[in-house]
């Protein structure tokens, strides 16, 4: 597939602010702990909750989808443009999802066992579309109240919600046009007081409720994200549907944390499958079985380029490579044996960047020329290294993206791709199996919740590929791949808040290597 872009860039705007804005339209927060209460008011205290696109979302992002997914799972030609009509021919009175369908029928005449299996579909293309949106559902607490305006039934959306992963006991107000008229205000006051109501229709969620003075929050997190609607624009829904259901599953009150997930969510993890279909055209060109992957930067991208592989059906054995600079450039006698034993004529090696300086003299030490070495960001030669020693010409190098690009930074790739063990400093090998030998890591407590915030988030986002296709991202051609790959870097680059996560201890270690390896 070849994408109708003519600029690696967008609008020229961030898709994610540097300081960590997500340009996601969220929650506008309220502090409820100092409201004055009212203590001879025997109504209970309690916030009420919207339900669709507030506490869930659908993976399809639009409520017609739906529709459309059963038109074409029940092979009934127009099914989608009837289910519309039928739904706009009774909403102004009170209606529910059997009454919609009765019209339904009438339009499409169908007969009644058509109707109960088609109804019994629709109900479940929306139960395998539901998401959390977790950020919101992490407010709900025991005696909390949802109100939503709704066709489905009270059983129906007590089992969705309970389905995306509520276990709160809360109340339930289910009614057609309650909160859009405000006439369920109210009735609700009647019983109860609220704190506050938490909503995303700007008219039902915010404008009612403050009429009967109640507090309310407009929240916008189930909207597609910037990035999100990039790639919706350039027509890659099912990666832009996957983004934005890794953010919606993830949340933080840390804004460190919450800001390292939605990096991963929406600009490296994106950027990785881009990298991982380039990976996986060059293994197959090359006709390479073994692929190694250098520790530490490619921990997370191995099971995510061999799901791909196995997509694209390019068979290889995908390995974990133990190195650094400081093994390579001085290695002991069992790190050149290790070595020696993975790179066969079989094997290809990748990296998420470098010169290649050190992996071209481990190359050279061991006798092999034209080793083909795979890095995302292929960087420029360092003056610094090529004055302690020359680049043997032992490689045969292939990136993503080149060494003449500009507006990228590699520290911040690197930083958004680590691993939560130690570099590693040697290998020992006992009975053909390697031992690593790892160096004390220097990262404190918070450094390593951030590693384990983003590790979660891009393992979290391979495990819902599965329900993607992503036939139409595996198809894209080598220019749409490199756009859109160099696009979402440039965008990650721009993020100078990962240094201050990460960079004392990302200093103290690179002082440290370049020290043991003899660079100044």
């Amino acid at each position: 597939m070849n994408l109708p872009i003519r600029s690696k860039t967008t609008d020229g705007q961030y898709l994610i602010g540097p300081n960590g804005e997500t340009n996601v339209p969220g929650t506008t927060r309220l502090d409820t702990s100092t409201m004055p209460s009212n203590d001879t008011d025997a109504r209970p205290l309690v916030r009420t909750f919207d339900v669709f696109d507030t506490l869930i979302a659908r993976r399809c992002i639009e409520p017609s989808t739906i529709f459309v997914m059963v038109e074409k799972r029940s092979g009934l030609k127009g099914f989608s443009k009837a289910r519309r009509q039928a739904e706009l021919n009774v909403i102004k009175d009170t209606h529910d999802l059997d009454l919609i369908y009765a019209e339904l029928a009438k339009l499409l005449d169908t007969d009644p066992l058509q109707l109960a299996a088609l109804k019994a579909m629709e109900l479940d293309i929306e139960r395998e579309n539901l998401i959390p949106i977790q950020e919101n559902m992490t407010r709900v607490r025991h005696g909390d109240v949802l109100v939503s305006d709704m066709y489905l039934g009270h059983a129906t959306i007590r089992e969705f919600v309970k389905r995306a992963g509520l276990v709160q006991k809360v109340g339930l107000v289910v009614t057609n046009d309650g909160k859009k008229t405000g006439r369920i205000w109210p009735a609700i006051l009647q019983n109860l007081r609220i704190s506050e109501h938490l909503g995303d229709n700007a008219h039902s969620d915010v404008k009612m409720p403050e009429q009967f003075e109640i507090p309310s929050r407009h929240t916008r997190l189930s909207d597609p994200s910037k990035v999100e609607n990039v790639l919706l624009q350039l027509g890659l829904r099912q990666l832009a549907e996957l983004c934005r259901e890794t953010r919606l599953r993830t949340w933080s009150e840390n804004a460190d944390l919450r800001f390292i997930q939605i990096i991963q969510a929406n600009l490296n993890f994106p950027m990785m499958l881009m990298a991982s279909i380039d990976l996986a055209h060059l293994v197959r060109k090359l006709k390479r079985k073994t692929v190694l992957f250098s520790s530490r930067d490619c921990d997370m991208w191995i099971p995510l380029f061999e799901e791909v592989a196995r997509r694209m059906g390019v068979a290889c054995d995908a390995r974990y490579f133990y190195t650094s600079r400081q093994a390579k450039m001085a290695p002991s006698e069992s790190y050149v044996d290790y070595a020696r034993s993975l790179f066969t004529d079989d094997a290809l090696i990748v990296d998420i960047c470098g010169t290649g300086w050190s992996i071209a003299h481990m190359a050279d030490r061991l006798g092999i020329s034209r080793l083909p070495v795979y890095l995302l960001h292929k960087l420029p030669s360092a003056k610094s290294y090529e004055a302690m020693s020359k680049t043997p010409d032992s490689c045969q190098f292939f990136s993503l993206i080149g060494p003449a690009e500009q507006g990228v930074f590699n520290t911040l790739l690197e930083m958004c791709n680590y691993s939560d063990h130690g570099m590693v400093c040697d290998v020992r090998t006992i009975d053909d199996s390697a031992i690593p030998v790892f160096a004390d890591d220097l990262r404190n407590e918070q450094e390593m919740a951030a590693v384990k915030a983003q590790m979660d988030t891009f393992h979290l986002a391979v495990s819902l590929m599965e329900h993607y296709d992503l036939n139409q991202i595996l198809q894209l051609d080598k220019s749409s791949i490199v756009t859109v790959g160099s696009a979402l870097y440039a965008n990650l680059s721009q993020h100078q808040h990962l240094r201050h996560i990460y960079g004392k201890s990302h200093v103290e270690e690179e002082t440290r290597v370049r020290g043991t390896i003899g660079c100044r």
